[in-house]
C-alpha cells in the first residue's frame, strides 16, 4: 500500500467494493495490489465485511487501519453487521440467525465465547456505519431500495436497506444515478452484464471456491465504470 502523503497523480479516483465476508488477504489484495489505493482517492465497500471466511477480524482491523492512517474509505453497514450489532446487544434471537450465518466462526476469530464480549472498538465501528451514500453519478447500498415510496434513498426502511433482493430500479427517481448493491450473489458476467444497466450488482461470493464463476472479490471503478476482479487467495473458508 502506498503510504506517501502526496499522491502520485492528481486525479483523484473512486472505487466502490462488493461484499468481503472475512477474506482479509483477498481484500489486502484488491486495495494494494489491484487498486493500488492512495490517499487521495475514496474507496466505498458495500458492507458484509464478516462471516463465512477465515478472518473477520482481521477485515475489521484493516479497514480500520486503512481509516486511521489517512485514507478515505466509506463503508456502508451490511446484514450481517446488523446482525452482530445486534446479538451483541443480547438480541437472543438475532444471535441464532446470525449464527446460522457464519456468525459462531466470526465469534471464535474475535477469540472470545460471546458475541456481547467482541471488544467495544469493533461496536463502535460498526454503529458508525451509514447504510445509504451518494454520489453525483451514483447511489451505493448494501441490498436495495424501495422504489414504491415517494423517495427511495430517505424514506426506504433500514430493513430493505439490509436485506432487500429486489432487481427493479428506476433511475429517474435517483435523479439518474446508478444504483450498487452487493448482498445478492450474482456470477461474473452478470455483474458484467450489470455495468450497462441502471443497476450495478458486486457480489461474486468472495469467500466460496466451489465454482469457478464465483469466489472472486469484485470492485467498481465508478470514473470508468469497469470491473476490477481479484480471485480469492485467503484460506478456506468456515462454513457457518
Amino acid at each position: 500500500m502506498s503510504s506517501s502523503t502526496e499522491p502520485s497523480a492528481t486525479i483523484r479516483r473512486s472505487y466502490a467494493v462488493g461484499d468481503v465476508h472475512g477474506c482479509c488477504r483477498t481484500l489486502e489484495k484488491m486495495v494494494e495490489e489491484a487498486l493500488r489505493l492512495e490517499k487521495n482517492d475514496t474507496l466505498y465497500l458495500l458492507g458484509d465485511y464478516i462471516d463465512r471466511g477465515p478472518d473477520s477480524k482481521g477485515v475489521l482491523d484493516y479497514l480500520m487501519q486503512l481509516s486511521e492512517t489517512g485514507f478515505d474509505i466509506r463503508p456502508l453497514l451490511g446484514n450481517h453487521e446488523e446482525m452482530l450489532l445486534q446479538s451483541a446487544a443480547g438480541d437472543d434471537m438475532s444471535r441464532r440467525i446470525w449464527y446460522f450465518n457464519g456468525g459462531f466462526k466470526t465469534v471464535q476469530q474475535f477469540g472470545v465465547d460471546a458475541p456481547t464480549e467482541i471488544p467495544p472498538r469493533y461496536l463502535d465501528f460498526l454503529c458508525k456505519l451509514p447504510r445509504v451514500l451518494s454520489t453525483d453519478r451514483y447511489v451505493l447500498v448494501h441490498a436495495g431500495l424501495d422504489f414504491s415510496t415517494p423517495d427511495p434513498i430517505n424514506d426506504t426502511s433500514r430493513n430493505d436497506m439490509l436485506w432487500e433482493r429486489g432487481t427493479f430500479v428506476d433511475t429517474g427517481r435517483l435523479g439518474g444515478r446508478t444504483l450498487v448493491t452487493g448482498h445478492t450473489t450474482n456470477s461474473l458476467s452478470e455483474i458484467e452484464n450489470s455495468l450497462m444497466t441502471g443497476h450495478i450488482m458486486l457480489d461474486n461470493g468472495c469467500w466460496t471456491k466451489s465454482e469457478t464463476r464465483f469466489g472472486n472479490l469484485v470492485a467498481l471503478d465508478m470514473d470508468a465504470r469497469r470491473l476490477i476482479v481479484v480471485k480469492n487467495c485467503d484460506s478456506a473458508a468456515q462454513p457457518g
